[in-house]
């Protein structure tokens, strides 16, 4: 948080790039609206790749994600395209997202040494017939390709951090959450339980709106073709920023579509964006505001957090809360209003 991204002639930056090098996954998972995304289903161009990788190196990105609505290891030229990422962007930060099915050993084995800073596998459940039914797969292998990469003698290896991952639905019991947690335990990884994304209103989520601004102001998701999603969440690209083919990874991010959404979440006029007023994803943004403003978007998202615990153990939901909202405490509208200009520059890293 309170963090600032800028290049020496004032410009911001992104602090993450997402790269779908394959809009294609393996998995049926029902809260993901991958299964009934429009667009093709696609592997990205190599020479757009590179194009886009090389866009990186011409300011100091902190963190890449080759990974956006689809599995990276289904993607034929994955570890090509690691090994590209790692040589390219040394200093940047590599986060890979997996539902692990097919980490098979022999993958595994090939991932040791790649530099990769943080892995995260989306389980979701150790419950068999539970994980057939929202994942698709027989859970037996994914434990064993999770086992084998969290063995002692390999696990930093094949990264420096490795998260098991558990999206939180209405059904999932504390039993559940808790056999979840032992388990990442006794295989020495870490455990990490979240409640679920609405996709702008395209899942059904009983988190509410929040009133501050959203993470993804500070980030820019590619599309595999190359078009600039909004966000993660905007799986169609409905709502584009522009697109890498035509420009520059920095132009887009710069762009006056990019800057019109920052300038609107900054000013605390989320509820009056389309499609942001109706979207739950809950992580905030208070990087490159004056001060003042940030403290009080970091204020209504604790207020948040407090009220609602969308990250972590919590017992399933009695009723939906779409209506509590506006029980968050609030904060001074005078704090979030858009600041002159010269103020938004933001406090030092």
């Amino acid at each position: 948080m309170f963090k600032s991204f800028r290049t020496s002639d004032g410009g911001e930056y992104p602090r993450l790039v997402s790269v779908e090098t394959t809009s294609r996954c393996n998995a049926e998972c029902p809260f993901c609206p991958y299964n009934v995304r429009a667009r093709d289903k696609t592997h990205m161009d190599q020479a757009l790749f590179e194009k886009i990788i090389d866009d990186c190196t011409e300011f100091p990105l902190p963190a890449i994600e080759p990974f956006l609505n689809g599995e990276p290891f289904v993607d034929p030229k994955i570890m090509s395209r690691l090994e590209l990422i790692r040589s390219r962007l040394p200093r940047a930060k590599l986060r890979v997202y997996s539902n692990g099915y097919a980490l098979s050993p022999k993958r595994v084995d090939e991932l040791c040494g790649m530099g990769i800073d943080h892995l995260y596998i989306s389980l979701n459940t150790l419950n068999p017939q539970k994980y057939h039914a929202i994942m698709g797969f027989k859970l037996d292998r994914t434990l064993e390709n999770v086992k084998y990469l969290a063995d002692p003698s390999r696990r930093t290896k094949v990264a420096r951090k490795i998260t098991l991952r558990m999206t939180r639905m209405d059904d999932t019991t504390l039993e559940e959450q808790d056999a979840f947690k032992k388990f990442c335990d006794q295989i020495g990884v870490r455990c990490f339980i979240v409640g679920l994304f609405n996709y702008k209103g395209d899942v059904s989520s009983p988190l509410p709106i929040p009133k501050y601004a959203c993470e993804h102001i500070t980030r820019l998701d590619i599309l595999s073709s190359g078009k600039v999603a909004l966000c993660c969440m905007d799986q169609e690209g409905a709502y584009a920023l522009g697109d890498v083919n035509e420009h520059s990874v920095l132009e887009v991010f710069r762009g006056e579509a990019s800057r019109r959404y920052q300038d609107l979440h900054r000013a605390g006029r989320r509820a009056e964006i389309e499609p942001c007023g109706k979207c739950n994803l809950f992580w905030p943004s208070t990087d490159n505001m004056p001060l003042a403003r940030a403290i009080g978007h970091a204020a209504r998202f604790w207020a948040y957090f407090a009220t609602y615990r969308p990250v972590g153990k919590k017992a399933p939901p009695v009723t939906l809360c779409p209506t509590h909202a506006a029980e968050v405490p609030d904060v001074s509208a005078a704090s979030l209003r858009r600041a002159p200009d010269k103020e938004i520059s933001g406090p030092a890293a």
